[in-house]
C-alpha cells in the first residue's frame, strides 16, 4: 500500500486553528460588525457568518470605530512603533496614519457629521499614566490635531438627535479589571444636555464604578457594578429612572458600542447583542454566532536565544559549568566547551531556583505537578522539588513534595545531599534531596528569612532574619548532619549579632575561622545641599566575627622583617592564623583535607571586627582562602533609577578583594551585578571559581583574580575573556502551553501573596475555573494579559497588575519632539509655536530644544519647513519628524509678529535653525506644570 494512503481511516490529530477566538472591542454599523481578535480587525455580518480578517498587523490594533456613514473604520495601532490614529475603508484596504503623537492613544468615537475622529491621548499630559488623558480630534483627511473643549476625560459621546447633548467619562478605565472599586479613581459621568458647555455630574452617591457612558436616543447608557457583576444600565439625561439592561452573571459586560439601532458588547471572550429599543424588560440578550477560522500565527512555535531570556544561574560545585533557567526552562552547560543540556519537561512547565548538589545532581523548583495534574481542583496542588542527573533528561530522579507556600531561596550543603529552603510564609526548612524528608528549622514573625549559607563542612547554617521591620540580625544554627540523615531535633537557632540597623549577607571563611557579614551601623551624617537636615546615605561596612575565642583580629599587622612578605615572618606566633590555614591547605590525607568548623557561641556577638574600609552601599560578601571579596554600589537618585532604554540592565557595582596576608585591597571587577562562587573544593578548602553578572551578560574567572579589561581580551566569548556565550542556549517555545502555565502561576501568586488570607471572601478556586475555560480562545499575548487582568480583578483590589511580556513589536520610529505646542493658523496658513516649554534649561533632554542658546525661537513664531520640506494643513510637522527622535533636525522658521506676507517675502526673511529633538515631552511639560502650581 502506498504510504500516502496507508490507514486512510486513521483519526488526524486535533489542530487548534479554528473554533472560537477571544472576541473583543466590537464596533457596529447596520448589518456589519467589526471586532478585535489576535491583535487584528475582523469583519462579520451582524446576523452571523464567517468572519474575515481585515488587517494583518505587526503589533496590536485596538479601539476600532465605524464612521457614522459606515464607510470608514478608525483604529489605533503601532505599525511604526507608536500608538497613533489610523484610518481604513470598512470594506478593507491599507491603513492610513493620521497622527504622529508619541503617546498612549485610543479612539473614543466620531463627530456627529463624520468629518472628525475623536480620540483620547496623553501627548500633552504632565503625567505618563493613561488616566491623564485629554480629548482631541483629527480630520479623516489628516492634518492638525485639535483639542476638544472638555478638559481631562477618557470618553465622550454626542447625542444623535435633539440638542445633541454631550456625555463625558472621567476616570472611566475598564471596571472589569478593578472590580468593585470605590476609590478616588472611580468613574465619573458628566452630562451637558443642552450642549452649552455646562456639565453636571450624575450618580455622586451610586455605590459602583460607572464607565463607558454613551447615548441611545434620549437615554444614557453605561456599565456599572453597583449590583455586583458589571452590567449595562440606562437612565434619563438627568440621571433618573435608572434601569438595569443586561443581566450577565459570571463575566463583566465590556466594550459596549451602538449604531443607535443595535447594541453589541463583549462578555467572557464572546460578543453579545441586544435591541436597545425593545420594550420588554428585561431585554433579550443573545450571543452572536461567529464562524471564525484562523491559522493562529501567534501560537506557532518560535525559537529564542538564552542570552536575552536567562533568569537565574548557579555555578557547579567544581566550577566548570553552570545551571541556568531561561524562559522557565532548565539548562546546564559547560562554561565554554561541549554541549548545552536541557533538563525536565520541555513545554508548559516553569523551573526556577536551580542549584547543584554536592554530588553533581541538579535541583530546581518546578510546577510540573500543577501542569500535569488531572484533577480540576488547582488549589490542592503545589510546586515540587525535582532532582535531575547531570545528563539531559525529561524525567527527574526524584520529585519531592515541598513545604506550604512559595519557595523563595535555596541553599545546598557542600558535603551532604541536603538543602535549605525559605518560604513565602516566613519559614525555614531543611530537606534531604534524596529522601524528601523535611525538617522545620526556624520561622519569622516579621518578614521572610533570607541569605542562607552553609559552613564549609555542611554543619552550620547562617542566615538573615528580621527582628522588626527596621532590624535584621545574623542567626546561626547547628545542624550536626551525617551522610545518612539529619538530626530529628535540630539545635535551636542562635542570634549571633546585635544589630544597630540591618545586619545581612553572612558568608563563611573557607577555613572556618570567621563569619563575614555586612551591616548598616556606621552613622556618619551627610548634610543635605537643598534642605536643612542630614541623612545617612552610606551606612554600611563589611564586618567579621571570629568563630573561636582564641582567633586573633586578622587586620592587626604582624611583625615581619624587611624584604619578607607579611606571611613569611619568623616571629613567634606572628600571623598564626594564616600559617595554620596554609598547613591545612597542604595536608595530603583526605581525612585531613575535610575541614571541621568549630564555633564558640559564648560571647560571639562581642567578637565583631570592622573592616578597615570606608562606609558605603555594599551588597554581597564572599569568603575565599585568606581573602574576601565584596561588592559596592554607587549612590543613585530616584530619578536615576528610572533608567532610559539605553541604560536598561546596566550594572554599576565594583567588586573589591581584601588580601589578609598582604593586608591590601584592590578592585578586581567593575560594572558588576550579583556575584557567586563555586562551593569549596575540599582538596584545597577554597572557593575556586567566581561568576558575576553585568547587565544581561555572565562572566566567569578564577576566584580572587582580577579580570582583564575587555579591550585586552582575546575575543568576546572565551576562556581568556571569561564571558559566557549564552546564545548557545536555544529555547523552543510552544505559546499555548507557555501561556497556560503563566495563567496558572498568576493565579497561584495571588493565592499565596494576597493581603488577606481568605482572599476577601472570594472563591478563588471557582474564579480559576471560570477564567481557565477561556484559555483555548487566547490567540495573542495581549489577550492573555487581558484575561489575567480580568481574573485578578475578581479580588477587588485595584493595585494588582500584570505587565511586561513577549509582545510582537513592529519597528519603532519615534517622532522627534520639539517641546512645544504647535497649532495651525488657517488665516496665515502657517504652523505657529503657540507654547514653548522651557523645562529645566540646565538639564540635558529636559527642556525644549527651541529654548537652546542661539536658537532664538519665540512663542508666536512660525514654522515653515522641516528638513527643507514645507509644512501646511496637509503635511504636518509630526509627519516629517518620524524617526527623528534624538537627532539634529533643520527647521525653517520666521518671526511671527509681522503682518501677513507673501510666499516670496516669507522665503526671503525665513531663517534656518538646527535643533536636537527630544524622545518625549512629558518631563518638560511636567516641569512647566510644577512651575505654574508652586
Amino acid at each position: 500500500m502506498n504510504s500516502r494512503t496507508k490507514n486512510p481511516n486513521k483519526k488526524l490529530p486535533a489542530i487548534n486553528g479554528s473554533g472560537q477566538g477571544y472576541f473583543t472591542q466590537p464596533t457596529v454599523f447596520q448589518n456589519q460588525l467589526v471586532f478585535v481578535c489576535e491583535n487584528d480587525l475582523w469583519q462579520v455580518p451582524l446576523e452571523g457568518g464567517r468572519a474575515q480578517r481585515l488587517t494583518s498587523s505587526r503589533s496590536e490594533t485596538h479601539s476600532p470605530a465605524f464612521s457614522p456613514n459606515g464607510h470608514w473604520i478608525a483604529c489605533c495601532t503601532m505599525e511604526e512603533g507608536e500608538h497613533d490614529v489610523y484610518l481604513m475603508e470598512s470594506s478593507g484596504g491599507p491603513l492610513q496614519r493620521l497622527t504622529w503623537l508619541n503617546s498612549v492613544t485610543h479612539i473614543v468615537g466620531w463627530s456627529h457629521d463624520g468629518q472628525y475622529i475623536w480620540f483620547r491621548s496623553t501627548h500633552q499630559a504632565v503625567h505618563s499614566h493613561g488616566s491623564d488623558s485629554w480629548l482631541f480630534q483629527v480630520s479623516l483627511n489628516g492634518g492638525p490635531v485639535e483639542s476638544l473643549p472638555y478638559g481631562p476625560a477618557m470618553a465622550v459621546n454626542q447625542q444623535l438627535s435633539g440638542k445633541m447633548g454631550i456625555v463625558l467619562g472621567r476616570n472611566t478605565l475598564s471596571n472589569s479589571r478593578w472590580k468593585r472599586y470605590r476609590g478616588g479613581m472611580t468613574g465619573e459621568i458628566w452630562v451637558d444636555v443642552q450642549n452649552t458647555g455646562n456639565f453636571k455630574r450624575l450618580f455622586r452617591d451610586l455605590q459602583g464604578n460607572p464607565v463607558r457612558p454613551f447615548w441611545i436616543g434620549k437615554r444614557l447608557w453605561f456599565i456599572s457594578d453597583h449590583e455586583g457583576v458589571g452590567n449595562l444600565f440606562s437612565c434619563t439625561a438627568q440621571g433618573k429612572e435608572l434601569r438595569q439592561e443586561t443581566f450577565q452573571k459570571e463575566y463583566y459586560v465590556r466594550f459596549p458600542v451602538t449604531d443607535g439601532k443595535t447594541l453589541v458588547y463583549h462578555v467572557g471572550g464572546e460578543l453579545w447583542k441586544l435591541d436597545p429599543h425593545e420594550t420588554n424588560s428585561p431585554k433579550s440578550e443573545s450571543q452572536l454566532n461567529i464562524g471564525w477560522h484562523s491559522t493562529k500565527t501567534r501560537l506557532q512555535r518560535r525559537f529564542f536565544y538564552g542570552d536575552s531570556y536567562w533568569e537565574e544561574t548557579m555555578l557547579h560545585p567544581q566550577g566548570h559549568e553552570v545551571a541556568l533557567t531561561a524562559r522557565g526552562k532548565l539548562f546546564s552547560m559547560p562554561l565554554w566547551e561541549q554541549a548545552v543540556r536541557q533538563h525536565g519537561i520541555r513545554d508548559g512547565v516553569r523551573y526556577r531556583l536551580p542549584c547543584w548538589l554536592s554530588n553533581g545532581n541538579l535541583v530546581a523548583i518546578s510546577d510540573a505537578s500543577v501542569v500535569q495534574s488531572k484533577t480540576k481542583k488547582l488549589s490542592s496542588i503545589e510546586e515540587q522539588l525535582d532532582v535531575f542527573e547531570p545528563f539531559p533528561s525529561e524525567t527527574p530522579v526524584y520529585s519531592h513534595k515541598l513545604p506550604p507556600g512559595r519557595m523563595q531561596e535555596i541553599s545546598v550543603s557542600p558535603r551532604y545531599p541536603h538543602l535549605v529552603l525559605t518560604t513565602s510564609r516566613m519559614e525555614l526548612f531543611l530537606m534531604n534531596a534524596e529522601t524528601g524528608r523535611i525538617y522545620k528549622l526556624d520561622d519569622s514573625k516579621v518578614r521572610e528569612i533570607r541569605e542562607i549559607v552553609f559552613s564549609p563542612d555542611g554543619r552550620w547554617l547562617a542566615y538573615t532574619k528580621y527582628l522588626s521591620l527596621e532590624l535584621t540580625a545574623i542567626f546561626l544554627l547547628d545542624l550536626k548532619p551525617s551522610a545518612t540523615g539529619i538530626r530529628v531535633k535540630p539545635a535551636e537557632p542562635v542570634q549571633i549579632t546585635q544589630p544597630v540597623r540591618y545586619d545581612f549577607s553572612p558568608a563563611f571563611d573557607p577555613e572556618g575561622r570567621w563569619l563575614y557579614f555586612l551591616s548598616s551601623r556606621t552613622f556618619n551624617p551627610i548634610w543635605d545641599t537643598v534642605q536643612t537636615g542630614t541623612s545617612f546615605s552610606r551606612s554600611m561596612k563589611p564586618y567579621l566575627l571570629t568563630l573561636k575565642k582564641d582567633t586573633q583580629n586578622p587586620f592587626v599587622p604582624k611583625p615581619h622583617a624587611p624584604g619578607r612578605e607579611l606571611g613569611e615572618s619568623a616571629a613567634s606566633g606572628a600571623n598564626q592564623e594564616f600559617q595554620d590555614a596554609k598547613k591545612i591547605k597542604n595536608q595530603k590525607s583526605q581525612a585531613q583535607n575535610k575541614i571541621s568548623v568549630e564555633i564558640d557561641l559564648d560571647g560571639i556577638s562581642d567578637r565583631i571586627v570592622e573592616f578597615p574600609v570606608s562606609e558605603g552601599v555594599y551588597e554581597q560578601i564572599i569568603g575565599l582562602s585568606n581573602k574576601v571579596i565584596y561588592s559596592e554600589f554607587p549612590l543613585t537618585g530616584t530619578v536615576d533609577d528610572l533608567a532610559s532604554e539605553d541604560d536598561a540592565g546596566k550594572d554599576e557595582g565594583i567588586l573589591w578583594i581584601y588580601d589578609f596576608e598582604k593586608q591590601e585591597i584592590e578592585t578586581i571587577a567593575e560594572n558588576v551585578g550579583f556575584v557567586q562562587t563555586s562551593l569549596a573544593d575540599e582538596s584545597e578548602n577554597s572557593s575556586r571559581t567566581m561568576l558575576y553578572s553585568s547587565g544581561e551578560k555572565l562572566r566567569v574567572f578564577e576566584a580572587g583574580v582580577p579580570v582583564p579589561e575587555e579591550n585586552k581580551a582575546e575575543k568576546h566569548f572565551s576562556r581568556k575573556s571569561g564571558w559566557l556565550d549564552l546564545s548557545r542556549i536555544r529555547i523552543s517555545v510552544q505559546y499555548q502551553k507557555e501561556w497556560a502555565q503563566m495563567f496558572q502561576e498568576s493565579w497561584r501568586l495571588q493565592k499565596e501573596f494576597f493581603w488577606t488570607e481568605d482572599l476577601s471572601g472570594v472563591d478563588w478556586e471557582r474564579v480559576y475555573q471560570r477564567y481557565a475555560r477561556l484559555l483555548p480562545r487566547i490567540g495573542s499575548r495581549s489577550e492573555l494579559s487581558d484575561l489575567i487582568w480580568e481574573m485578578q480583578g475578581e479580588l477587588g483590589t485595584s493595585h494588582a497588575y500584570e505587565y511586561g511580556g513577549d509582545y510582537p513589536h513592529a519597528p519603532r520610529y519615534p517622532v522627534g519632539c520639539l517641546g512645544a505646542d504647535l497649532v495651525f493658523d488657517s488665516k496665515r496658513r502657517s504652523w505657529i509655536f503657540q507654547k514653548i516649554y522651557s523645562g529645566d534649561i540646565w538639564k540635558t533632554n529636559e527642556h525644549s530644544p527651541l529654548a537652546e542658546p542661539g536658537v532664538a525661537v519665540k512663542e508666536g513664531d512660525q514654522l515653515l519647513a522641516v528638513g527643507g520640506v514645507p509644512v501646511d494643513e496637509h503635511k504636518t510637522p509630526g509627519e516629517l519628524l518620524v524617526h527623528q527622535a534624538g537627532q539634529f533636525v533643520p527647521l525653517t522658521v520666521i518671526e511671527g509678529n509681522q503682518k501677513k506676507k507673501g510666499a516670496k517675502r516669507k522665503a526671503k526673511e525665513a531663517r534656518q535653525i538646527v535643533v536636537k529633538t527630544l524622545f518625549g515631552e512629558q518631563k518638560v511639560r511636567y516641569r512647566e506644570w510644577v512651575r505654574n502650581n508652586v
